[in-house]
């Protein structure tokens, strides 16, 4: 017995002295170049807050869409952009999509595309009185430019716009072939890009290189790294809305039962968010991990990282106790919608909730399903999809290939002393439609702390501008 507890205890303690050591030589390999960038074009900010200034919202309702707003942007592309529109033939899908061809030399190598939407979500009536400029005025203060859409996502299609215009100014003709598409209904139905994609799918078309948004440059997130994190987003999570129902007979709130429909669907609710979904690693999360762990100033953090063979689970506990990392994570389930009654007199029948599940890869809308199914476990409510919109978790770039590394690259060559670590999006954007036709689709957008997303205050600061001009600079001169 005594050599057995021997045997265990230097086996321990050979452990100890691995992790130790593994952690000690995990040395960060910082980007210690300068980085020079170049100026943003003269009547860039000018051409930017004119965008802003035309209000392309996208309703859920088709039969709302503001088609005159659309033209007029279509003629504000036209004007701002003589060049391109001399010079690149394009292609209207659906109406307001649009396809620029940027005919390289070297035909025989697939295209690359860069991406980005102009429609905007709308601005709550009840809270233009707390932004502090107006959401459709394009101001310039503050080193800041403001408004609905400056983030998401004018901020990428204007920075395009830019770096193609300034190009071509100068005579430049890639070596490979470049697409520019742009969507109308991102925020909405996302059906513009689907459209875009059937015609490629027509034309026989694959892509090298897929560049939309989504990853940024986070200084905040991880107070422990000092230097700042550029996530590159190469997969993204499912999507799906289940609809509880319960139904219970109503009648007259002075001689209530003692469960009601809005009781049996609350309690079903109750148990959703007191179970959530197991958490699970995916790949793209772990090598994000990996990435980061380096750079970790706080040793014991940076040995957990550094050691995931041992102490994964711990590191996962962790990441659940934040909202941001657990939806890292987590197939997530969220109550997002609860119906029910129509005068506070009146019992009600029915009692109606939506669950919205962001899906981790390896995972599906029918395990969400059955999942939900089991944890309520009560045969009275009834569940079905919400059919308005529903997709599968995406397949994922591989973050060895070339075109990751390409990405990584000029994110090296426009951030001084970056970490550059792969990322799962988290939210949807039109860019998971490109995965049938290319196996190189990457999210990254070089913003850094980005404020507003969809709230109050949307607001770009200008020097993250000239990044997003210099990020597709570098990509269209191939370098």
């Amino acid at each position: 017995m005594k050599k057995i507890v021997r045997i265990l205890g230097l086996l321990l303690f050979a452990i100890f002295i691995f992790v130790i050591i593994k952690t000690i030589t995990n040395k960060p390999s910082m980007n210690k170049q300068e980085v020079n960038l170049l100026a943003l074009p003269e009547k860039a900010i000018d051409h930017m807050s004119a965008a802003i200034q035309l209000r392309t919202e996208t309703p859920n309702d088709d039969y709302q869409f503001d088609t005159a707003t659309f033209m007029r942007y279509r003629t504000f592309l036209e004007t701002t952009y003589p060049l391109i529109h001399k010079n690149l033939p394009r292609t209207i899908v659906d109406s307001f999509n649009y396809i620029y061809e940027w005919k390289g030399t070297d035909t025989s190598i697939l295209p690359m595309v860069l991406m980005a939407h102009y429609d905007v979500v709308p601005v709550e009536a009840s809270a233009i009185k707390l932004w502090h400029a107006k959401p459709y005025g394009g101001e310039i203060k503050e080193n800041y430019i403001w408004g609905r859409g400056v983030l998401d996502d004018k901020s990428s299609m204007i920075s395009i716009l830019e770096a193609a215009e300034s190009q071509l100014a100068k005579g430049f003709q890639p070596k490979q072939t470049i697409l520019l598409c742009f969507g109308a209904d991102e925020e909405s139905s996302g059906k513009g890009a689907t459209a875009v994609v059937k015609y490629f799918k027509s034309k026989n078309k694959r892509f090298d290189l897929v560049v939309d948004e989504g990853g940024e440059i986070s200084t905040e997130d991880n107070k422990s790294i000092k230097a700042p994190i550029a996530s590159i987003g190469v997969g993204e999570k499912g999507y799906v809305t289940l609809v509880l129902t319960a139904q219970k007979a109503g009648g007259h709130s002075s001689i209530p039962a003692s469960h009601t429909a809005i009781d049996m669907l609350s309690n079903a609710i109750s148990k959703v968010s007191a179970n959530p979904m197991p958490a699970k690693l995916t790949p793209p999360i772990e090598a994000y991990l990996n990435s980061i762990s380096a750079y970790n100033d706080n040793f014991f953090q940076k040995m957990g990282l550094s050691n995931l063979w041992l102490f994964k689970s711990v590191v996962m506990n962790s990441m659940a106790e934040n909202p941001n990392t657990n939806a890292l994570i987590r197939t997530t389930l969220v109550p997002t919608v609860f119906n029910s009654g129509v005068r506070d007199n009146v019992i009600p029948t029915f009692a109606t909730a939506y669950i919205n599940s962001r899906i981790l890869p390896g995972q599906s809308s029918k395990d969400v399903f059955d999942y939900v199914q089991r944890t309520i476990n009560d045969t009275s409510i009834k569940i079905t999809y919400y059919k308005n919109y529903m997709t599968e978790p995406s397949p994922t770039t591989d973050v060895n290939s070339k075109n990751y590394k390409r990405v990584e690259k000029v994110v090296r060559s426009i951030v001084k002393d970056v970490v550059v670590a792969p990322m799962l999006m988290v939210g949807a954007t039109d860019s998971r439609n490109y995965r049938e036709i290319s196996d190189g689709v990457v999210n990254f957008s070089p913003l850094t702390d980005a404020k507003g997303y969809h709230g109050i205050d949307e607001r770009m600061l200008i020097s993250d501008f000239q990044k997003c001009f210099n990020f597709y600079t570098l990509l269209i001169k191939g370098e």
